[in-house]
């Protein structure tokens, strides 16, 4: 019998040849994107492994991203935020790093600190594993949580005079820009933060979901109509139908609706509109025949530069559509494309794994073969 270490010496190889063998042969684990969040900074993709990536500037809100498996992620241009498969929120980037930098030093001195009494914990996520939808303020240090139960969790820096509601029958939490907004179960909005934002909410739903438009909302309701709110006009019909998914940018005078067709291509309209000042002010909605506006297509790359050009996208079917001021898309195959206001601007950089291939060029005609001399030049 050979002895117990020249076995080892043969086993060894041959274990690896089959592992190499095994590896070559499995299929290649998906990383397809299922969600972007973008901010001023960078963009952040949750992909169906449950994997975060994140692009754009390099800051410590890309270069920190945590590792793990997460199931919602959102970010504001120095921090993020993503719940974990275990319901917990995870938060990184600048601030966070430095809170969590002055309890560490405040506990190291004293183990016994109360974090509460010195407005530390305010700062910090809840220590709680039922989050299931997250949402990072576009620029302030302040986050909000959905709950399994319909509840709303805040933590950060609330600018008075008002706090997230109270209740367990929300379904769903956007910010638009300035302000927070929940959708509960009866289709209503409640909006709470840096505006006064009511009178600016429709209650012309009820509403299945909800988006954001600029200092407004829109919202969509079980028909498929889509109803906005600025804080320039009373309400007014979205973009025409059919629209599978919706992108508002709001502006002074009307907004810009950017959404996909049912034939994956990405369309945007702009619409001016007006309600007539006879309009009793207890009426929050506009009626549609006392508005006066106008529409046409835009195509979807002269809103924005970067990214691909108006052939290329032209080309493409996408599913899903995410951001304001920049935007991302999602492929039919998974992939990824990114636009913005900038021309140069790292949040088009988006990672080579997730880019669309280039279209396969036209393969060269064959040579002509020389023509065989006539007889009569023989």
């Amino acid at each position: 019998m050979p002895p117990l270490r020249s076995v080892i010496r043969v086993l060894v190889p041959l274990a690896a040849l089959v592992l190499l063998v095994l590896l070559l042969v499995a299929p290649a684990r998906a990383e397809t994107p299922v969600q972007i969040d973008i901010s001023p900074t960078a963009a952040c993709a949750l992909l169906d492994t449950g994997e975060i990536d994140c692009w754009g500037f390099d800051i410590p809100l890309v270069q920190d991203v945590p590792e793990g498996s997460f199931t919602d992620v959102s970010i504001g241009p120095n921090d993020a935020c993503a719940i974990s498969t275990d319901g917990a929120a995870v938060c990184w980037g600048v601030t966070y790093a430095s809170v969590q930098a002055k309890i560490d030093g405040l506990l190291a001195r004293d183990p016994e600190a109360d974090l509460d009494f010195v407005g530390l914990a305010q700062l910090i996520p809840p220590d709680r594993t039922d989050l299931v939808q997250i949402v990072v303020h576009p620029w302030r240090h302040y986050a909000c949580a959905l709950t399994a139960q319909g509840e709303i969790d805040c933590w950060g820096l609330l600018q008075p005079p008002r706090a997230a509601p109270d209740g367990d029958n929300f379904v769903q939490l956007i910010t638009t820009g300035r302000e927070f907004c929940a959708l509960d179960t009866d289709g209503s909005t409640t909006c709470w933060g840096d505006l006064t934002i009511d009178r600016f909410v429709s209650d012309a739903g009820p509403f299945v979901s909800i988006s954001a438009s600029g200092n407004g909302l829109c919202g969509v309701t079980a028909a498929g109509d889509v109803r906005c709110r600025t804080a320039q006009a009373r309400t007014a019909p979205g973009a025409p139908q059919p629209f599978t998914q919706l992108f508002r940018n709001v502006h002074v005078l009307g907004s810009q609706g950017c959404a996909i067709l049912d034939d994956g291509s990405i369309q945007c309209r702009q619409i001016f509109h007006q309600c007539l000042d006879l309009i009793a002010p207890e009426i929050d909605f506009c009626p549609p025949d006392l508005i006066r506006f106008q529409y046409w297509a835009i195509p979807f790359t002269i809103l924005f530069e970067g990214g691909p050009d108006e052939d290329t996208t032209a080309a493409r079917s996408y599913v899903r559509l995410f951001g304001d001021q920049a935007a991302c898309a999602i492929t039919s195959e998974g992939h990824v494309d990114c636009w913005s206001d900038f021309h140069d601007d790292p949040r088009h950089d988006v990672p080579e794994r997730f880019r669309p291939l280039p279209p396969p060029e036209d393969p060269e005609p064959p040579a002509e073969e020389p023509a065989a001399p006539a007889e009569d030049d023989q």
